[in-house]
């Protein structure tokens, strides 16, 4: 026995016309695509239309435009940042998918292709919507799900109102950005950038700003110092923010570059210098974040070239005993190039980089081991561990100081004081050092 709502249905079917081309002649209407109508309440009428349209009826002309002025509009003109925001920085935002008016942001969404006139539920704005990082925050889940239903509710009431015109030449929608800034303003992207120029150095920061070793610190200068997070890189780049260790305005006055540098007072002791390769690999990031959440990028071009050479700090140390007074305070650098049967590897393996102590005629730092990306050894070396063998240990000096006039500056020729072989087997910890005496000049 048919139901109720069933007996409610009358339908009548009306011209079909499918998603983007013209089949058959307009109706007088001049209607262009195939709809569902019913003569239902909205809301009773939107739940109850199938996925799949195949019949049309009755039309509610007002249906979906009440929707989209109750909860459409508002997600336009609100000033708070969309679901879009938690996966992209900047670039992205719901808001660009609508226009002041109903007929203009059906127009544009069709002719974008992102309504299915046939199977609204499968339109791709409702994909787009619903995606979702792997650690969503309950707050935008929330308002995901509240776009997401709102945007599904006026599509479904939207395709079968025959005022409603499809427009293949209607403007533009959504992001102007290339497809490649607007990938590189994603949370995911940003946050590998972090952990790649960042997080892999903190273990130079862990004995005053984790938790789990800093207990004294904690005491005598509150919790504020802990700003590690344990295994979490993405809770220690939250908290950074909040805390303003990383300035987007003005990205070398950064507590995170102005303390460990110690232009202004660190407790700790200066940790690196102005263009050392900890430093560049700070201000990488800070720069290119702050360029992200500020919108700066908006050409391919703009965008920061890739890095060829990726590196991972490790507890294998480095001495140099004998080294001349005159280069007290001076940035010097050491990269080691691995011994084969062949002659000396192409690309260095380990660098470090640290001034001289004149006055004690020494310099020594732990080793960072670095690697083209991409390749064998750069999967190797996650274990931090330095193959025993010979290695030629080259050595630069900053004698102008040109590092601290630009900080992305590089050492080269023109800075070599010296190579040298020495065969080790380069064990780890602070009291198990490989000393080398200094070349003579």
């Amino acid at each position: 026995m048919p139901t109720k709502v069933q007996c409610l249905l009358t339908c009548l079917v009306l011209t079909s016309v499918a998603c983007g081309r013209d089949d058959s002649p307009s109706s007088e209407t001049g209607e262009k695509h195939q709809r569902i109508i019913t003569t239902e309440t909205e809301t009773e009428a939107v739940e109850q239309q199938p996925k799949h349209r195949t019949i049309d009826s009755t039309p509610d002309l007002n249906a979906s435009l009440a929707i989209f002025e109750k909860r459409i509009l508002p997600i336009f003109r609100s000033a708070k940042p969309s679901s879009c925001s938690e996966c992209h920085l900047s670039g992205v935002d719901l808001k660009e998918y609508i226009r002041p008016t109903q007929q203009q942001t059906f127009s544009s969404l069709v002719s974008a292709g992102l309504i299915d006139l046939q199977k609204p539920d499968d339109s791709k704005i409702l994909q787009l919507i619903s995606r979702r990082p792997e650690q969503p925050s309950l707050v935008t889940e929330e308002v995901r799900k509240e776009e997401y239903e709102a945007f599904r509710r006026w599509i479904r009431a939207a395709v079968v109102n025959p005022n409603l015109v499809a427009d293949d030449n209607a403007e533009s929608i959504g992001s102007e950005l290339p497809i490649e800034v607007i990938r590189h303003s994603r949370r995911d992207r940003v946050l590998s950038s972090f952990v790649e120029n960042v997080w892999t150095e903190v273990t130079r920061c862990a004995a005053c700003h984790s938790p789990d070793r800093n207990q004294k610190q904690v005491k005598e200068h509150g919790e504020q110092v802990s700003w590690i997070k344990l295994r979490d890189p993405q809770a220690t780049l939250d908290y950074m923010l909040e805390t303003d260790l990383i300035d987007t305005d003005e990205a070398e006055k950064s507590l995170l570059l102005m303390k460990p540098t110690m232009q202004v007072e660190h407790g700790g002791g200066q940790k690196m210098v102005v263009g050392d390769r900890t430093y560049k690999q700070f201000r990488r990031f800070i720069d290119d974040y702050a360029a992200v959440v500020e919108g700066k990028y908006a050409e391919v071009e703009e965008l920061p070239k890739p890095i060829r050479e990726v590196s991972v700090v490790t507890d294998i140390w480095l001495k140099f005993k004998g080294i001349p007074a005159k280069y007290d305070k001076m940035l010097l650098q050491v990269d080691l190039y691995r011994k084969t049967d062949s002659g000396s590897a192409e690309y260095r393996v380990a660098t470090s980089d640290r001034p001289v102590f004149g006055k004690g005629n020494l310099w020594q730092h732990s080793l960072s081991l670095t690697a083209p990306r991409g390749s064998k050894w750069a999967e190797e070396m996650r274990s931090k561990q330095l193959p025993p063998g010979i290695y030629l240990l080259k050595m630069y000096v900053d004698h102008t100081g040109k590092l601290q006039n630009d900080f992305t500056a590089k050492l080269g020729q023109d800075d070599f004081i010296g190579q040298v072989k020495v065969e080790s087997l380069w064990p780890v910890g602070y009291g198990r050092m490989t000393v080398v005496k200094f070349p003579a000049e």
